[in-house]
């Protein structure tokens, strides 16, 4: 027999889990109809269990409710609540071998009990569900509880396992089919929020940041906001095209990362447009760090192919204080203080003429 894949191991992802749930709940409402149908056919007439079988039923339907209503109420029991159900399902399947010797297809209840433990729990747990339901049948024949030809009992056998091989690479393979959509998904969403070009956060991501870092900062702890744009960018993509502005823009960002503080986010909002979020910062601080930027930048040579270039930049400060940090009224003080250090000659940082606090 060739090598099967093995299953990947239960993941924690909330999108495994839902799966996983989802099927769960359906695997038990099935359950749920069909055995209550056994119940109503028995005590009406129609079928005849036995009173131990019927029993059972009636035990089996009232485990069945309470588990349609645990995996509701806890979902994130799922794996105990799927262990209950599995264990019941193979206790009353297996009573049946024994209780019901008139229903001689009865041993057919293991093919979609064993299909659903290799969707729930992969292929080990399976694989011993396999086996005890050979087991079953071993020991319902062996007492005269079963009587079966030698052919029938290896149709079974093979049936069985040819069955578990298939559900094995069917959810080995799922599985794999979701790590692969999660990476994609992953791998879209970074970039969703990352700019393409200098690879910093974007204007979607920054504020994220900003709701994030506000939602998660004490009452009063300041928060200072610095909006970087570059002097003369439209000149510097009219001498050197877009290819120098694009260069031009990826060394500015580099140099941003390495002149701010750890804790500091830094985007690219726009066009030349960079913006610097300080957590716990207050404003004279927060100049500071505008400064050091300045300074770095200005202070820096680009190469552009065999030339060399120098450009500077206009910073607008501002400073919030938790409950009143707002990302809108923050980005537009920035804003404003922005163009002001431009209309002020350039090359220097403002602050907001006041706090938003």
């Amino acid at each position: 027999m060739p090598r099967l894949p093995a299953p990947p191991p239960f993941e924690t992802d909330p999108q495994d889990v839902e799966l996983r749930r989802r099927f769960l709940l359906t695997i038990l409402t099935a359950s749920f109809l069909w055995t209550g149908g056994m119940v109503v056919s028995s005590r009406a007439g129609w079928l005849v269990l036995g009173r131990l079988q019927d029993n059972n039923s009636a035990a089996f339907l009232v485990l069945l409710a309470g588990l349609l209503f645990a995996v509701r109420r806890w979902p994130h029991r799922l794996m105990p609540i799927a262990a209950l159900f599995f264990l019941g399902a193979f206790l009353y399947i297996g009573a049946a071998q024994f209780l019901v010797p008139q229903d001689s297809l009865r041993m057919l209840l293991f093919f979609p009990w064993i299909g659903a433990v290799f969707l729930i729990f992969g292929g080990i747990a399976a694989w011993i569900a396999v086996a005890a339901a050979l087991a079953i049948l071993a020991v319902a024949t062996a007492t005269d509880h079963m009587v079966v030809t030698p052919l029938a009992a290896s149709t079974y056998v093979i049936t069985l396992c040819v069955t578990g091989v298939c559900f094995h690479v069917f959810s080995a393979q799922t599985l794999r089919a979701l790590e692969t959509v999660r990476a994609q998904n992953a791998a879209l969403d970074v970039a969703a929020r990352q700019d393409t070009l200098t690879g910093l956060l974007n204007l979607r991501a920054f504020r994220d940041a900003m709701n994030a870092q506000f939602a998660g900062a004490r009452p009063d702890e300041p928060f200072a906001l610095a909006f970087v744009d570059v002097d003369h960018f439209k000149s510097v993509n009219d001498r050197y095209g877009h290819a120098g502005g694009d260069a031009i823009l990826i060394a500015v960002a580099h140099t941003l990362k390495a002149a701010v503080r750890g804790e500091d986010v830094v985007a690219r909002i726009g066009g030349e447009e960079f913006a610097i979020l300080m957590p716990r910062t207050e404003l004279s601080d927060a100049r500071g760090v505008a400064e050091r930027v300045r300074a770095e930048i200005q202070g820096r040579a680009f190469a552009l192919g065999a030339e060399t270039l120098t450009v500077t930049v206009s910073v607008g400060v501002t400073v919030s204080r938790v409950p009143h940090c707002t990302v809108d009224a923050m980005l537009q003080s920035a804003d404003m203080a922005m163009y002001a250090a431009k209309a002020d000659g350039r090359n220097r940082v403002v602050a907001a003429p006041r706090g938003l606090s």
